[in-house]
């Protein structure tokens, strides 16, 4: 009984606290939805999720309460789930965000360290950020990677032969198995220098690491069968042991390739691996005084975590962008008459795999002569985006906007809400059309996006080190299969085979931004299609 008073009385302290603090936010003007006494912003939150899809990814729940502020900043109080949320979908605002250099809430890293096995890049500060920062650097420098063109483009292979068998049967399939196998195969191929052969064979790497990621939520579970009698801690350290056989194993052949290549540099450079983690590891060589067994192990503990941070970072995201790409050009068949003719334009009207690759292969700078393929690319990402990013608050450190209020951080956690910042009609004109001509436009045009607006990949140092990447492999893949392949999104004859009860849609749209599993923002029911051959 004792226990039950002790719990009772520290959850109404704790309450009060809360309130507390959120009325000090309401009388410094702080912009918020109605509060209510004791359920505090909950009640908005469930009106909110319910207008929704049940599986609706959360930055979409949480755009739908934005567009009640349109200058882009207000709070949400979520307790007992959640600190106080500063949301922000203001450029201006969300600047000083990255200005402050304020860290990832401890929640979020905690879970981002599950799934990577440890601290990475993504949960890094300081000193300790820098130098893995400049360890890859040059692995994701824009000249390095496009000389790894011919690579994607054999991988965008394997999946253009895929899609002719699917094109054969004519059935209606969800694309979204086929371009997450793609985007695993290449990353898996850039970074660790091994082709997994995903597409065709499976890989236990990537299966481990997509169940670790199913099994790793972003969020708190309050129900005490699921909190305490899961089954979770045991498989996210059985996916993490068999990831860590594996990556051992292929950090151990990269150290081999780069001794044999030092110790006779004409006679084996032609086998060394061009993988980013053989950059990293040549420069991190080269800044420790040994290059012993020592030196080996330390690298081997501290790089895997980076390498699978990569790997699923790098193969979600892109794999969504990909499905958006072709269900927007679908929509906007305009859109697809221009992109099909920037191609023919730079690599001949041939567009067979051995042309094409053939091409890519001898001259990979040719693909930096696409700019309005990039164009869709980016308005693709502006309208999908694939999330936002989350700060830690803190004391003394305010945020303002145009007209000089000032927006408190303590206490609270920072929301860049990136979907809301790129629908916001005070940010961009148009936000809800499709128009890739606005990444194209001069300056003074008034399609022409504000500054610091578009935040795809984040903005400022710590932006994704991996964007130049993922950005050619979208090129890649929309050069090899736009021509070759009439893409129709058929989410009318899915539902009729797969029919379910509830809300189906966001803003009319079939293909909202679904959830699956812990990681990411999907096309709902990945993206049915039905794919044909062009003559």
């Amino acid at each position: 009984m004792a226990v039950v008073a002790g719990a009772l009385a520290m959850f109404v302290a704790r309450l009060m606290a809360n309130r507390q603090h959120v009325k000090s936010l309401r009388n410094s003007g702080a912009p918020m939805p109605k509060h209510h006494p004791l359920f505090g912003h909950l009640i908005v939150l469930k009106e909110a999720i319910q207008s929704l899809p049940q599986n609706t990814v959360m930055h979409v729940v949480v755009r739908r309460i934005a567009q009640s502020f349109p200058g882009g900043v207000f709070y949400l109080n979520l307790w007992p789930f959640n600190a106080p949320i500063m949301v922000v979908a203001n450029p201006y605002v969300a600047s000083q965000v990255e200005a402050a250099f304020l860290d990832k809430p401890a929640n979020i890293s905690a879970t981002l360290e599950v799934i990577n096995g440890g601290p990475s890049l993504l949960t890094m500060y300081g000193s300790t950020w820098k130098k893995w920062r400049a360890l890859f650097n040059p692995g994701f420098a824009a000249g390095y990677i496009t000389g790894l063109s011919p690579a994607i483009a054999e991988e965008v292979t394997v999946f253009c032969q895929l899609l002719q068998e699917r094109a054969q049967k004519g059935e209606v399939f969800p694309l979204e198995e086929h371009t997450l196998r793609l985007t695993f195969d290449i990353i898996a191929r850039i970074t660790l220098g091994a082709r997994l052969h995903y597409q065709t064979q499976g890989s236990a790497l990537a299966d481990c690491l997509r169940r670790q990621v199913y099994w790793t939520p972003f969020g708190t579970s309050f129900n005490p069968i699921r909190r305490y009698l899961s089954p979770r801690p045991f498989v996210q350290k059985y996916n993490s042991y068999r990831m860590n056989q594996y990556l051992d194993k292929e950090i151990d052949k990269r150290f081999e390739e780069l001794a044999r290549s030092r110790r006779s540099p004409s006679k084996d450079s032609h086998s060394q691996s061009r993988s980013i983690i053989a950059l990293a590891m040549d420069k991190y060589l080269d800044d420790v005084e040994g290059k012993d067994e020592v030196s080996k192990s330390a690298f081997r503990q501290l790089a895997k975590p980076q390498l699978r941070m990569f790997l699923y970072a790098g193969h979600d995201t892109t794999s969504s962008t990909l499905l958006y790409s072709y269900m927007l050009l679908s929509r906007h068949p305009d859109v697809l008459s221009k992109v099909r003719a920037e191609h023919d334009k730079v690599f001949g009207s041939d567009f067979s795999l051995h042309s094409i690759t053939r091409i890519i292969t001898d001259d990979p700078a040719l693909l930096n002569q696409l700019p309005y393929t990039l164009a869709v690319v980016k308005e693709v990402l502006r309208i999908f985006p694939p999330a936002g990013s989350m700060r830690d608050g803190r004391p003394g450190v305010f945020l303002v906007d145009e007209q000089g209020q000032r927006y408190p951080t303590e206490g609270c956690n920072i929301w860049t809400l990136t979907l809301a910042m790129h629908h916001n009609p005070e940010v961009f004109v148009k936000p809800e059309d499709f128009i890739p001509d606005r990444w194209l436009v001069s300056p003074e045009d008034p399609l022409h996006p504000k500054k610091a607006s578009w935040r795809a990949f984040e903005w400022g140092p710590r932006a994704c080190i991996g964007q130049t990447l993922a950005q050619l492999e979208l090129k890649i893949a929309l050069v090899m299969t736009v021509r070759m392949f009439d893409i129709d999104i058929s989410y009318e004859e899915w539902d009729k085979l797969h029919p379910k009860k509830g809300i189906r849609t966001v803003d009319e749209n079939r293909a909202y931004q679904a959830e699956m599993g812990g990681g990411g923002a999907h096309p709902a029911d990945g993206l049915p299609v039905k794919v044909t051959l062009r003559a």
